[in-house]
């Protein structure tokens, strides 16, 4: 019988408050719209801008070393066809990745799979386990990471025109897990929150402030949807990040969850005056400026609506699955998402 442990990588999730080939971009630099010159086509969605003086400005450069993977010790029995998956970073504009060592033990074997160019996870084939026999595999990753600002001159972004984008971007307007912005009252919210903002900047700013009003942040609240989260008037970087996209996208301007080890925030996308469009950075739960995220973290994903066969998930889930026989063991599993430190 196969069995699929599914073990979400906690480490990923705790929130933390304030906290593809791809060409690199430059220190105090700014980010381009992605390439092809359409503001709102498919690479505007998911591919890694040049630089440009427009887009949000990036910060001097962060270098640290990060493990990734899992340990995996065959409990109270042998284990036979086990395969991992672990979530792993992505060059990004502000981002970029170098595996710079791996430890895995003998027989063990690892591939990666994309998804939509917003995320990848490393599949890791463990060999048949001995009772009690321990296996690793494990990645030493290189992360040279830039902080984000607002842009120069956030007056000449305006909201782009739904009916133009492409379907890669129009799932940045949809609802996903956890993120209810089809609701009645959603919808009813975003027609109040900043109606009265002529420039687009200062409308998405009015719901970041709206978010911060009416949702106090509560260190490691019950993950929730939108909806819970306005009624009890709590939550954490989930739900903050969650509200802020709700809101967001049912007033037509897409935004996605960015997912770092022990928090998330959101970005949003406008275009400027020439049609070209660029993706926006800002924290939902801490007291930083609308428009920054001041992060060193590696960036694990951004998006929050995966599917893997018929079930949808905000963040991609590390899990084990096997096969299950009578007398065999099972697995214990230790995920690995730290920093290197000496």
């Amino acid at each position: 019988m196969r069995i699929v442990w599914l073990m979400m990588a906690w480490t990923l999730l705790t929130c933390v408050p304030g906290q593809a080939a791809q060409r690199p971009a430059q220190p105090g630099g700014a980010v381009h719209p992605a390439e092809g010159g359409q503001a709102e086509g498919a690479a505007a969605a998911n591919e890694t801008p040049a630089v440009s003086a427009s887009g949000p400005t990036l910060g001097s450069p962060h270098t640290s070393r990060w493990r990734l993977g899992m340990i995996v010790t065959a409990a109270a029995g042998p284990l036979s066809r086990l395969t991992g998956s672990v979530s792993v970073p992505i060059d990004w504009p502000e981002q970029q990745v170098k595996v710079v060592g791996q430890d895995l033990s003998p027989g063990v074997t690892i591939s990666y799979k994309s998804y939509k160019n917003t995320a990848r996870q490393m599949v890791i084939s463990f060999p048949q386990l001995a009772g009690g026999r321990e296996v690793r595999a494990v990645l030493t990753l290189e992360i040279v990471r830039r902080s984000l600002g607002p842009p120069q001159h956030p007056e000449q972004y305006v909201l782009p025109d739904v009916k133009k984008l492409p379907g890669p971007m129009k799932e940045y307007l949809a609802p996903s897990p956890y993120i209810e912005s089809g609701h009645a009252r959603i919808k009813a919210l975003a027609g109040k929150v900043g109606k009265d903002r002529t420039q687009a900047w200062e409308k998405v700013r009015a719901i970041s402030d709206y978010v911060r009003e009416k949702i106090h942040y509560q260190k490691d609240a019950p993950l929730t949807g939108v909806i819970e989260a306005l009624d009890s008037g709590t939550g954490d970087c989930n739900q903050m990040t969650s509200a802020f996209i709700a809101l967001c996208r049912a007033s037509g301007i897409p935004a996605r969850t960015v997912r770092i080890p022990g928090h998330c925030y959101p970005e949003f996308y406008l275009v400027d005056g020439a049609g070209q469009g660029y993706w926006f950075s800002t924290e939902a739960a801490s007291d930083q400026d609308f428009g920054r995220a001041a992060q060193n973290k590696p960036i694990i994903q951004k998006g929050d609506n995966y599917r893997l066969g018929a079930e949808p998930f905000r963040f991609l889930p590390e899990r084990l699955s096997g096969s299950q026989r009578p007398g065999s063991g099972r697995p214990q599993l230790k995920l690995i998402c730290e920093p290197v430190t000496e």
